[in-house]
């Protein structure tokens, strides 16, 4: 399959045309201005090498027969010679047919094989690719936690009689993240095509009394959500994602207490809630009532006997706490500013609840890294638990900017809401958990982006006075810096994807430094380079947008802190 050099990648018509094509979408402007269908427009990658089979076949052809009729005349005139010099015998023998010189000179150097010996191999469709790269990417098993993610997805997807509409889905969000980490447009449209197909069985299967409480309806809401998240452009496209866990949260109403009773639908619960949290920190707003309702009753329900239920519990209710703070609009600066020191002051008690297996190690490096921000980094025992401590970070994060934000107003107001000296020593107080808790994000990436491995899963589950420092020994040379994704293993992956919200939130800050903002910008490409994450490039982009910012207020003035 030789290079056949630089195709056209404009549409057939611009082709046809021999004009200049600016392959914009959905259409061309050429097709524009003439009124004209615009097909799309070829892949150049698939076009760059050319099948050439039938060519090196008939050139292949052409040489065997030069060879036989060479092999031919040598042949005859070996005969001759043994006629003329042989006794007169030699002239009775019989002639040989003609062409039978010919076809053993032929046979002599070319044969068809035996197919039937042959060794046949499947070769897997795009598709079959593009779910194998969804799962390396983003199923992540459970451990010694009991918590995973998307670690249903394969039971459902094994089953005898997998509903269509999760097959769909499936192949919908994997396309789309599969394309979008290749930036291929062949692929896109196979993701679209399967987008719209699984959203009309969905939308079907929601005016069904009986599908609307199946398990695959919600996953295939919560899948469509994920293609959004994958094909994400800009902060309009956050709106698509939000319809589709608002939805999300109407079928988790409907369908009650008895989706608790197994094990698939008390996991995909148990994901979504922490999907609908993160939702609800992005967009500003409320967790819808009902949803933590349901929560709460879940958590009732579910008695999961591991270490760390007291910590996991009392976490997830001030993260929700605290979100609801965020996307409150009414109350005054006073009742803000007491609220949310009263939820900082319990997440300090949360901590004496926390098992010490799971709390992290932290390794101090003498000498600045290329990939690394700051002088250490962290390693934590399980991909889970560093989801969960970035979570609590990025929800500080938020608490302690309306904190800051609150009293900077209050002290603008006539007459100020807040005596100075006290107002003033907490803003800098607050300013000082942002910093320490962005150093932390920013300590939790190199084992994210697989510069350091997570430690062998445990054998048998640890005791509650177990730690974590029995597990881990930090002279083994695994766990000293490397590049990103030396350690990336698609057999257990790291959830990397978990990574673009803590680190876009330390990023957006207005007390960020320029160049700890341009590192941001790094990480956020790697995740969308790796895992096909659309919404980390736009995450970018608005980061690139504040470094041309240039002072405090500019940016405060923007994100009106």
């Amino acid at each position: 399959m030789p290079n056949v050099g630089r195709p056209s990648k404009g549409c057939k018509n611009c082709r046809d045309r021999k004009v200049k094509c600016d392959q914009k979408c959905p259409s061309c402007s050429q097709c524009l201005r003439t009124h004209r269908e615009c097909y799309g427009y070829r892949d150049p990658l698939s076009l760059m090498f050319k099948n050439e089979t039938n060519v090196v076949a008939r050139k292949a052809k052409t040489r065997y027969e030069e060879l036989s009729k060479q092999e031919t005349s040598k042949s005859v005139g070996r005969k001759r010679s043994k006629v003329s010099s042989g006794d007169s015998t030699s002239s009775e023998t019989l002639p040989s047919t003609p062409g039978s010189d010919q076809q053993v000179a032929i046979n002599r150097h070319y044969s068809h094989p035996d197919v039937s010996k042959l060794r046949w191999e499947g070769v897997p469709s795009i598709e079959d690719d593009a779910i194998g790269f969804f799962l390396a990417s983003y199923v992540i098993t459970p451990t010694f936690v009991p918590r995973g993610q998307f670690d249903f997805l394969p039971e459902m997807l094994s089953g005898p009689n997998t509903e269509e509409i999760l097959q769909r889905s499936v192949r919908a969000a994997s396309l789309a993240a599969l394309a979008m980490a290749n930036k291929s447009l062949q692929l896109f449209k196979k993701a679209q095509q399967e987008y719209v197909s699984a959203l009309a069985l969905t939308n079907k299967a929601l005016r069904s009394k009986q599908d609307v409480t199946r398990d695959s309806t919600l996953v295939s809401v919560i899948l469509l959500g994920m293609y959004e998240n994958f094909t994400h452009q800009s902060k309009d496209s956050l709106q698509q994602w939000v319809k589709h866990v608002q939805g999300a949260c109407t079928l988790i109403c409907l369908r009650g207490k008895s989706q608790f009773s197994g094990s698939i639908g008390t996991r995909v619960f148990q994901q979504f809630y922490g999907t609908a949290l993160l939702v609800a920190m992005e967009n500003g707003s409320q967790v819808p009532a009902g949803l933590s309702d349901m929560w709460e009753l879940g958590t009732r329900l579910n008695d999961y006997s591991v270490p760390g239920k007291v910590w996991t519990t009392r976490l997830v209710r001030f993260m929700h706490n605290a979100i609801n703070i965020s996307g409150d609009k009414t109350s005054d600066p006073v009742a803000m500013v007491n609220t949310a020191i009263h939820l900082d002051r319990d997440l300090d008690e949360i901590g004496a609840f926390m098992p010490n297996i799971w709390k992290y190690e932290t390794v101090y490096i003498e000498e600045p890294a290329e990939y690394v921000y700051g002088n250490s980094y962290h390693v934590y025992l399980d991909p889970w638990l560093a989801q969960m401590w970035n979570n609590l970070r990025a929800v500080r994060l938020i608490l302690h900017k309306i904190l800051r934000s609150e009293l900077l107003k209050g002290l603008a107001s006539c007459p100020p809401l807040f005596e100075r000296s006290v107002a003033e020593a907490q803003i800098r107080a607050s300013e000082q958990v942002i910093r320490s808790t962005s150093a932390d994000i920013c300590a939790s990436t190199p084992q994210i982006t697989g510069q350091i491995p997570f430690p062998d899963p445990l054998n048998a589950r640890p005791s509650i006075e177990a730690l974590f420092s029995d597990h881990f020994d930090p002279k083994d040379p695994r766990f000293k810096l490397h590049p990103p994704g030396t350690f990336w293993n698609p057999f257990r992956p790291t959830g990397l994807h978990n990574l673009i919200w803590p680190v876009y939130s330390l990023a957006e800050c207005c007390m960020c430094p320029k160049d700890l903002r341009e590192w941001a910008i790094q990480q956020l490409h790697f995740v969308a380079l790796k895992i096909g994450a659309r919404q980390a490039v736009v995450m970018a982009n608005e980061l690139k947008e504040l470094q041309t910012l240039g002072s405090v207020e500019e940016i405060e003035a923007r994100y009106r802190l």
